[in-house]
């Protein structure tokens, strides 16, 4: 690999987006995976060759393995993985009265297991790149410690199941050189943080490379805000 790689799922808009275009400029070969592809981030191909769009379902694991493919015929490893990709559904906020059962999967197929499936498959490579780092972009609102919710059931879950993922992996893989981080973006102002939230993507972008940056220890923490406040489980 002629420079660092790193695989950010999601990458289409908001914080994804912005974690795409800073990384580029840094010099990362940045493998940008969407769901579906979105204007802004085409249009990034035209100043940053080391931009590779993927198509990439985290649903799907005939979609993952495509995107496995890419990518080692691209680079033939992977420094970094930031699973970012994430939903928060129209109903997420219902109190438990009327609480949408059925929504809970879907949130829980994106949110928690998309980031287990996407790591699965792409451990060969990451196994071939450094610093070995994986990055589950987690919330705040997956803290049970510093939980003050009402409702957002399927939400809080999810990312509260994504954090003991993210313990899981930093247990087995830490012999092997790996570093995993489960960090909450911010109250972002993106379609999902909405136009009243504290902080732009560009904000909380530049809060994560700096926390995936930093020179980290096999023993330290994992749970952090953009900002590199360790945060309670």
């Amino acid at each position: 690999m002629l420079a660092q790689s790193v695989l950010i799922t999601g990458a289409g808009r908001g914080v994804g987006l912005c974690l795409t275009k800073k990384l580029l400029e840094l010099g990362f070969t940045v493998f940008a995976g969407c769901y579906r592809v979105e204007e802004h981030l085409k249009g990034l191909t035209a100043s940053f060759p080391g931009l590779q769009i993927i198509p990439l379902d985290v649903t799907s694991d005939s979609s993952v393995l495509s995107a496995v493919d890419l990518v080692s015929k691209a680079a033939g490893g992977l420094d970094i993985l930031i699973n970012n990709a994430a939903v928060h559904l129209d109903t997420t906020m219902n109190l438990l009265e009327d609480v949408v059962l059925d929504d809970i999967p879907k949130t829980f197929a994106i949110n928690t297991i998309g980031p287990l499936r996407v790591t699965k498959y792409f451990l060969p490579l990451l196994l071939q790149g450094a610093p070995k780092t994986i990055v589950n972009i987690s919330s705040e609102a997956g803290s049970i410690g510093d939980c003050t919710r009402r409702g957002e059931y399927d939400y809080t879950m999810s990312k509260a199941a994504l954090n003991m993922q993210s313990k899981i992996l930093q247990n087995y893989l830490k012999p092997k050189g790996f570093k995993i981080l489960a960090l909450h973006p911010g109250w972002v102002r993106t379609d999902m943080g909405g136009p009243n939230a504290d902080i732009s993507p560009q904000e909380s972008a530049d809060g994560i490379i700096k926390l995936i940056l930093r020179d980290w220890k096999p023993d330290d923490g994992i749970f952090f805000d953009y900002q590199g406040k360790e945060l309670p489980w």
